[in-house]
């Protein structure tokens, strides 16, 4: 997940809004027609950042795509601490069937 930030140049704290000004920056700087390669990877890590949502998913989701699931197990224990501010992610985890054994009383922690 950090190559997305490096490759839009920005810091994992950026906001939303600093992501797609960025994003669009660099498009417009690297367009597909003249520059295929680097603007797909500049689209990648804005698909990948562009909200709270993509980022939990690409966290999470996009390690275990690769068989990579002790980081995404990493991925989910450090996004847990987040799920107040991160509007969707209990719903993104239920439905994905990661909730499941998880005591009521540890939403609360």
């Amino acid at each position: 997940m950090l190559a997305h930030y490096l490759t839009l140049g920005l810091s994992p704290s950026a906001s939303a809004q600093e992501i797609r000004r960025r994003y669009l920056a660099l498009i417009r700087a690297h367009p597909p027609s003249r520059e295929p390669e680097r603007s797909q990877r500049i689209i990648a890590a804005y698909e990948a950042l562009k909200d709270d949502r993509s980022r939990v998913e690409t966290a999470i989701f996009g390690l275990a795509r690769y068989g990579d699931f002790e980081r995404a197990l990493d991925a989910l224990v450090q996004a847990r601490p987040q799920r107040r501010s991160t509007p969707g992610l209990k719903a993104l985890l239920e439905a994905e069937g990661m909730m499941e054994g998880v005591a009521d009383g540890a939403e609360d922690e």
